[in-house]
C-alpha cells in the first residue's frame, strides 16, 4: 500500500529588502512516491530543500503548487491527514520540565484518556531507552538525550508517519543499534519513516532507499542493497 505520493511539488520563499524582493526556489517539481513501512534518508547539503519538503509533507508549510497525499488524504490549506508525526532538528522544549512531564505535556495534545496516555509515555521512554533519565530537567540532558527525547515525543500517539529532519544525525545515533533496532520495529509495524542527513553514510544502516535532493529537486533515487546495509 502506498503512503505517501507527492506531484510537482513547488515552492519558493521571499528574499530581500521590501519593493527589491527576489524569488528563491526552495522545491521545483518534486515528485516521490513512498510505500507503508518504508524508510527513506533524504539527503542533500545545505539549502537543497530536504527541510522544505519535509515542513510541506508535515503540513506546516504550504507548498505554491502540486499535491501530497497521505494514505489517500490529500493535505489541503485546512486539512493534515492524522497520524503524520514531525521532530525538527532542533527540539524546543520547557527547560524546567523533567523528560517524563516533557513527554506528558506533548501526550495531552493527543486524543487520548489519562491511562493510555501514561502508558505511551511510558512505552516511548523504554522505546529509546530514555527511563533512566525520566527524572531529570530537559535543560540538563546532552544533544544526543534530547534527540532521543525527539524521538520519543515523535511515538506518542502511534503515529502512521515519522518525519525526522536531521533529528537523529550528528550524535550517532544511527550507528546505536537499539535506535536501529527502534526503527526497524517500526517499519515492520507499517510506520512509514522519512530522515534527512547531510550524507548517505549513517543512513545506510536503516534506510530502504536514499533520495538524493540537489537545488530543490530530486535528482536520484536508490534502493540499497541489505547486505551492504547490514555489513556497514
Amino acid at each position: 500500500m502506498r503512503a505517501l505520493c507527492v506531484r510537482s511539488l513547488t515552492k519558493t520563499y521571499l528574499a530581500g529588502p521590501r519593493g527589491r524582493a527576489t524569488t528563491i526556489p526552495a522545491l521545483r517539481e518534486v515528485n516521490l512516491d513512498v510505500d507503508r513501512g518504508e524508510i527513506i534518508g533524504l539527503v542533500g547539503r545545505p539549502g537543497s530543500g530536504k527541510s522544505t519538503l519535509l515542513l510541506c509533507l508535515a503540513g506546516l508549510l504550504r507548498s505554491d503548487d502540486g499535491t501530497i497525499t497521505w494514505f489517500g488524504e490529500q493535505i489541503t490549506g485546512h486539512h493534515v491527514p492524522p497520524g503524520l508525526a514531525y521532530v525538527p532538528q532542533r527540539t524546543g522544549y520547557y527547560s524546567f520540565l523533567t523528560v517524563r512531564e516533557a513527554l506528558e505535556y506533548y501526550a495531552t495534545l493527543h486524543d487520548l484518556s489519562s491511562a493510555h496516555r501514561a502508558s505511551q509515555v511510558d512505552a516511548a521512554l523504554r522505546e529509546v531507552s530514555l527511563q533512566v533519565h525520566s527524572a531529570r530537567r530537559v535543560s540538563h540532558l546532552s544533544p544526543s538525550l534530547l534527540q532521543r527525547l525527539g524521538l520519543a515525543q515523535a511515538l506518542i500517539g502511534s503515529p502512521r508517519a515519522i518525519l525526522l529532519d536531521e533529528t537523529l544525525w550528528g550524535e550517532g545515533l544511527l550507528f546505536d543499534k537499539d535506535i536501529v533496532a527502534l526503527l526497524t520495529r517500526l517499519s515492520r509495524r507499517g510506520v512509514t519513516i522519512l530522515i534527512s542527513a547531510p550524507n548517505p553514510v549513517e543512513l545506510h544502516r536503516v534506510a530502504g532507499r536514499i533520495v538524493m535532493m540537489a537545488e530543490g529537486r530530486v535528482v536520484s533515487l536508490r534502493r540499497l542493497d541489505p547486505a551492504f546495509a547490514a555489513a556497514v
